[in-house]
């Protein structure tokens, strides 16, 4: 499934209480999440939730992580609702990770 769009890789369905992590392929042609590691602190996020209402999400977290740290996907999220987009760094083997929180 990643070869055709972004998928949730672990968490809720988007725009509920918990931390809904997105795993995107990082393709050279700017496709996909080729760009994320060009967010930064309070950058926007917006994800329309399956029942079509907007939530936006202000970038808090940027971080590049061993490809086996999956530490980004914790759950526990005291009542707050987190994306966490993850991307692989072709060139060292390593993960992006953005997280933003609601705003």
């Amino acid at each position: 499934m990643l070869k055709i769009a972004p998928c949730r890789f672990a968490g809720p369905l988007p725009n509920e209480i918990g931390n809904l992590c997105i795993a995107g392929h990082n393709y050279i042609d700017n496709t996909f999440f080729a760009r994320i590691s060009s967010l930064t602190f309070g950058d926007e996020i917006k994800i329309y939730g399956i029942d079509g209402n907007l939530v936006k999400y202000s970038v808090f977290n940027k971080t590049e992580v061993e490809s086996s740290d999956l530490s980004c996907t914790e759950q526990n999220t005291y009542g707050k609702r987190i994306v966490t987009l993850m991307t692989c760094n072709s060139i060292k083997q390593t993960r992006i990770i953005i997280q933003a929180v609601e705003v």
